[in-house]
């Protein structure tokens, strides 16, 4: 169990904020002739509180505070209790990247790293924890707990930044629900390199196919030339000439046959974009052609005619649009290829005149260094063929072992959520109970599956659905029922801290904050010690539903700081740096 209990600074920048258990609102007023209630330092208050949570300082926005504003020699304190613990968390914000930490008075870690102190915190948290738990680090514990702002909460499980394109973290979700995350670890790491290792075959067998069109025909080819890598071996070992000269005949005439073929394709490909750069200009009726002609055609139809000029210009334009679109397309790829289709001429006749040469001028091989030469050269290539043909073999081999790893480890996995159905069902009864209060149904459903998939980047899928999602607003509420039930159910509250931080997720419609808001309450009265709820929120987003009684409670009774525009979180206005502070 965490709880929050004051956040503060040294010197004092700004009023010190003090949690308690249950709801805890951070509330934007309006003032004295101004009625705008954003823009106040809510979300920054949040941001502090993260700050003082170990999130990076590149992430921080607390980084971005002009020096005129927060003086750099400023200490951010956060008081929190970790079970019957009491820490003081200090971060400076001349040293952003450097934290202290006091317990129960005492200072434990004195300017040490984010990472050793996630590590001080996450021994601590785990403690209660039996010792064949998997632990996930301290901040990895906090991310779905305290949701970025800026992930929009699309997502149940993303939870960051959407700009900073994070990938999702199914790891502390599946600490909640107690889930393997051990297993869920090592499906990610052979999906990881079964990725690593098909990207690999792919690039190889390009290498390949750049000489032959298929990998069948190089191995074929290797087979060729080791038989006559062996002919000329042996007939060097005899002081024969004859077998490297028609082995060096062979591959003219293979050679001849494929330039051949080629240049047909060139000749093919040049005449059809010659065709399409001889293509006419695109006629072009004028708009008063058109006029007349669209009146022609009204007049005579009169009321069957239902649509208007603009729209048969607009029409008009579509269709050119489309047509220079096709054409063009075509042009590009005819030019692409005959660029590659010359760059493979030119490498062929490169090997068509190295091996002219070595016949002496057409006549037959007359010494024994030429023979010598012609082997050489033939080892060379089969040497290379060969290299790259079983590079390819071996990784073939590998992928076909790793995709057996990963769909027996899928199974496995599957296996765990049928041993989990009980708990998982119990989490979905929560999520059902919470959609009731606040949606007025138990039109929902969640379920956790596997996604065996080759394309699929996550093999994991949490199908999560409520009344009428896919909405922006109704996406905030999924977030919302999600992360309660996480905090609320009997299944997870086990692993869970029994804290949840939602920065102005509530841009919802009226009925669904009124019952959200009346829900939080509910429990917040019935269960005061069980968790702790943070949110941020507007007054003006609640003003009508107050005057009209909707709201069972006294907001101002929950409120734990209220900023306005002209009392702001850090007392004044001012614009973010572009830049972090070093």
């Amino acid at each position: 169990m965490i709880r929050f209990k004051k956040l503060y600074s040294i010197p004092k920048f700004f009023e010190p904020i003090k949690f308690e258990s249950g709801l805890n609102i951070i509330l934007g007023e309006k003032s004295e002739g101004n009625n705008k209630t954003n823009g106040v330092g809510k979300t920054m208050a949040i941001e502090f509180l993260n700050f003082c949570l170990l999130k990076k300082s590149s992430d921080s926005r607390v980084t971005l505070i002009p020096d005129h504003i927060l003086d750099i020699d400023t200490v951010v304190y956060l008081d929190i209790n970790i079970y019957t613990d009491f820490l003081t968390i200090a971060r400076s914000i001349k040293k952003p990247d450097v934290v202290t930490i006091f317990k129960n008075g005492v200072e434990i870690i004195s300017n040490e790293s984010i990472e050793i102190a996630s590590e001080y915190l996450g021994n601590l948290y785990f403690r209660e924890f039996p010792l064949h738990i998997t632990r996930i680090s301290f901040r990895n514990l906090l991310n779905p707990i305290i949701r970025d702002e800026r992930s929009e909460f699309k997502d149940i499980i993303q939870c960051f930044d959407t700009a900073k394109r994070i990938p999702s973290d199914y790891k502390p979700h599946l600490f909640f629900l107690n889930l393997n995350i051990e297993l869920y670890s090592e499906i990610k790491k052979v999906i990881d390199e079964l990725t690593k290792k098909t990207t690999f075959v792919t690039e190889t067998k390009k290498l390949i196919t750049s000489d032959y069109n298929k990998v069948s025909e190089a191995k074929a080819r290797l087979n060729e030339l080791e038989g006559e890598v062996s002919k000329i071996n042996t007939s060097i070992e005899k002081l024969k000439t004859n077998e490297s000269f028609e082995s060096i005949q062979d591959d003219l005439v293979k050679l001849e046959s494929r330039l051949s073929k080629l240049r047909i394709r060139q000749k093919t490909l040049k005449l059809e974009i010659k065709q399409i750069n001889s293509l006419p200009e695109p006629e072009n009726i004028s708009e008063n052609e058109i006029t007349i002609l669209f009146n022609q055609f009204k007049d005579g139809l009169g009321d069957m005619v239902e649509k208007s000029l603009q729209e048969v210009k607009e029409f008009k334009t579509r269709i050119d649009s489309f047509k220079n679109s096709l054409i063009n397309n075509k042009l590009k790829m005819l030019q692409s290829e005959l660029i590659s289709l010359n760059t493979k001429i030119q490498r062929l006749d490169d090997e068509y005149s190295e091996k002219i040469s070595l016949l002496d001028n057409g006549e037959l091989l007359k010494d024994l260094k030429t023979s010598i030469n012609i082997f050489n050269k033939k080892n060379q290539e089969l040497n290379n063929l060969r290299s790259v043909i079983d590079r390819y073999n071996k990784a073939e081999k590998e992928k076909k072992s790793l995709k057996n790893t990963k769909d027996n480890k899928i199974i496995d996995f599957d296996d765990h959520l049928s041993d989990k159905q009980v708990e998982i069902k119990e989490f979905e009864e929560t999520i059902l109970y919470i959609h009731e209060n606040i949606m007025g149904n138990r039109n929902a459903h969640f379920g956790i599956e596997t996604i065996n998939s080759a394309k699929a980047k996550e093999f994991l899928s949490f199908d999560f659905r409520i009344n009428d999602d896919g909405s922006w607003s109704t996406n905030r509420m999924k977030v919302f029922i999600y992360d309660l039930a996480l905090l609320l159910s009997d299944s997870t509250k086990k692993n869970h801290p029994k804290l949840l931080v939602h920065d102005n997720l509530f841009n919802v419609d009226n009925d669904s904050l009124e019952k959200s808001l009346n829900f939080l309450h509910k429990q917040s009265e019935n269960h005061p010690e069980e968790f702790q709820y943070i949110l941020t929120l507007n007054r003006d987003m609640v003003e009508i539903m107050e005057e009209r009684n909707l709201i069972e409670f006294n907001i101002s009774d929950y409120a734990r700081a209220k900023f306005t525009k002209n009392d702001r979180f850090l007392k004044v206005k001012y614009s973010e740096l572009s830049k972090r502070k070093k």
